[in-house]
């Protein structure tokens, strides 16, 4: 028997950043206006860790996702379905046991008019098929292909979970560093403000520096209160990802390295020919839409042997009574065969071949859209992966370049050779920056898991549930 067990790809993972502790009084949600304190409460549910890696986020999805466990009966049912196909290779034995009462006829070995007649037997009958034209072998076949189209689909099933919970693990880390982030730039343009104020008590600012200098710092309050209805979504989407409830408390761990434009690819990047080559080789959808092409072409030959003669063997023995009052019973049976030729059927044979061999041909058209498919996925994941690793290295250098550039502006402004709406710009450079390169760099961690998806490896193993 076939068995899909669960092993994810171990990526070459450093070390995670640990996260930064939390404060001893949690932000309220939202930070400024009213507080929301329920919309935001998180429950710990028993047996599940609230800090979690990605390999244990798969575990838990596989294990408790509803969409899995349809996918567990959907290949339980194809399995079932080569044993129904076995049943044709072995004997059917039925026994019968009978009491007849007949009224109105001659009364049985007495020849009575009008009386009645009773009858009692217990008989049992043996029937094989020997030659069918290899219509029973052609099902077996048919059914072994489609179970292993079965595995394949439960796999790729399993895959796609897989991919679709990265996919919320990386989301929940961009918004919970997107939350942070906000933090950060909303004290940063408080500092700003701060200052102004202070050089307007000083005779040195004008109310306009400081009403250039707040504006900032309220459009950073309201990034900071988005970002974090952001990160609150995510996390409720992470946590219905693994098949929990939304308000689980539940966080993935973050694993980006100290360096972040390093890969966390188990190997080294294939060139589009090679990807797909492999792709080939080890795509599970792939594989069960070549099963079921397979499955097809048998069916056809198992509808074309309704055109061959069939021989069947057979044997009853029973024991029947004899007397017109049911005893007497003795014992007969008999053995023979039969061979049945197919003269006309009034085309039934002849339409299923054809109903046949057009599933036959949409198998096979599906199989090339799947290789079609293959290869558009493939080269897209690899574009996008090629891409998302140059704009994490550009958005190091824009934010190496607006670092620099804030520090510059500073030192002029203290010097009083630069206005501040100069500085302010620089601040806004610097939090751009910062913005595109944490989007870079979770972009860069989803484009992997698509890679690693196009080529059917983000989980490994096939055998059983």
């Amino acid at each position: 028997m076939h068995a899909i067990i669960l092993a994810a790809v171990v990526l070459a993972t450093p070390t995670p950043i640990p996260a930064s502790t939390p404060p001893a009084v949690p932000m309220p949600y939202p930070a400024y206006g009213t507080p929301a304190p329920g919309v935001a409460v998180q429950r710990q549910e028993a047996g599940v860790p609230v800090s979690i890696s990605l390999l244990q986020a798969i575990a838990i999805a596989a294990a408790r996702s509803p969409v899995m466990a349809v996918a567990r009966s959907d290949y339980r049912l194809t399995q079932l379905s080569v044993d129904l196909a076995r049943t044709g290779l072995y004997p059917n034995i039925a026994g019968t046991a009978s009491v007849t009462r007949s009224f109105g006829g001659r009364g049985g070995n007495t020849g009575a008019v009008g009386g009645g007649f009773t009858n009692e037997g217990l008989n049992g009958t043996l029937r094989q098929f020997i030659l069918d034209g290899g219509k029973v072998i052609g099902q077996i076949r048919q059914a072994r292909s489609n179970q292993l189209a079965g595995a394949g689909t439960y796999e790729r099933s399993l895959q796609t979970v897989a991919f679709d919970v990265a996919q919320a693990y990386y989301n929940a880390l961009q918004a919970q560093a997107a939350t942070q982030l906000a933090v950060q730039v909303v004290h940063q343009n408080e500092v700003q403000e701060s200052l102004v104020t202070a050089q307007l008590r000083a005779g040195t600012a004008s109310r306009v520096d400081l009403a250039t200098a707040q504006l900032p710092t309220a459009q950073a309050r309201v990034a900071l209160v988005r970002a974090q209805g952001n990160e609150l979504s995510a996390l409720a989407a992470f946590a219905n990802q693994l098949g929990l409830d939304a308000s689980t408390l539940v966080a993935p761990i973050d694993d980006t390295p100290s360096n972040p434009a390093a890969s966390l690819l188990p190997s080294q990047l294939l060139d589009y020919d090679k990807a797909v080559a492999r792709a080939f080789l080890e795509r599970p959808d792939f594989l069960a839409a070549q099963y079921t092409a397979q499955a097809a072409a048998y069916n056809v030959r198992a509808q074309r042997a309704g055109l061959f003669p069939t021989l069947t063997g057979s044997a009853t023995y029973g024991t029947n009574s004899t007397t017109a009052t049911g005893t007497d019973f003795r014992s007969g049976g008999n053995t023979g065969v039969t061979l049945s030729l197919p003269i006309f059927d009034q085309g039934v044979t002849r339409v299923q071949i054809a109903q046949a061999q057009t599933q036959a041909d949409i198998a096979n058209s599906q199989l090339d859209e799947s290789k079609l498919g293959v290869e558009l996925t493939v080269r897209q994941a690899l574009i996008g992966l090629v891409s998302a690793q140059a704009a994490v290295g550009q958005s190091q250098a824009e934010l190496s370049k607006a670092q620099e550039i804030l520090r510059a502006t500073q030192a002029q402004y203290r010097a009083g050779v630069t206005t501040l709406p100069l500085l302010l710009n620089a601040q806004v450079g610097l939090t751009t920056a910062e913005t595109d390169e944490l989007n870079a760099v979770y972009l860069l961690r989803q484009a992997e898991q698509a890679y690693l998806f196009a080529l059917g490896e983000n989980t490994l193993g096939v055998s059983a549930p």
